[in-house]
């Protein structure tokens, strides 16, 4: 079936839309899903609400092209539940990032108290700053500082490329150099 069937479907509210989308992108979609969450439980989970949150948006929402509309869905809604995942485990909603993960010039071994406190200043800083980022550059950012994977590690995880991912940590870099001169840190 066409996406522009599909989409007829979608707007009359007919259930065998969602029907459509499953036997037309399911199988692609729950990949991505499992790419970044390592499980089938947890990248079904995500297709169904990807389906759910196309149900809800269409109409008013017509997207040109149903089939990216809803792997955009899928992706971002792994990288939430990923980022959810990570938070659960540390027992709130702060980034994944410690200070031993950030670049050592960033950290230089502390031994006083005051030194201590600029770093722990340092590190909430960074995290406020992850706060601030797309998604996408969020967790390529703490995949590579917090989790030491490496740029192919985290091209294969999410399906970019690996210039897609080594532009992305470059420019946050910079990004977080300029954040943390404006912060009164570096």
């Amino acid at each position: 079936m066409r996406d522009s069937q599909i989409l007829l479907l979608l707007q009359r509210r007919d259930e065998s839309a969602l029907k459509a989308l499953s036997e037309q992108y399911g199988k692609a979609c729950r990949r991505q899903a499992k790419k970044i969450l390592g499980n089938d439980e947890d990248a079904d989970e995500v297709f169904n609400d990807a389906l759910l949150q196309i149900w809800n948006a269409v109409p008013p929402a017509q997207p040109k092209h149903l089939g990216a509309y809803l792997h955009a869905c899928v992706k971002r809604l792994a990288l939430n539940r990923l980022e959810q995942r990570g938070a659960a485990k540390r027992g709130g909603g702060l980034h994944p990032l410690s200070l031993d993960a950030l670049p050592e010039q960033m950290h230089p071994e502390s031994s006083t108290v005051e030194e201590l406190m600029d770093r722990r200043m340092l590190f909430e800083a960074v995290n406020r700053f992850i706060g601030t980022l797309p998604d996408d550059a969020a967790a390529i950012f703490v995949h590579y500082y917090g989790n030491n994977r490496s740029i192919r590690e985290i091209a294969e995880a999410f399906g970019f490329s690996q210039s897609k991912v080594a532009v992305t940590l470059m420019r946050t870099r910079r990004k977080l150099w300029s954040w943390l001169e404006k912060e009164g840190r570096l």
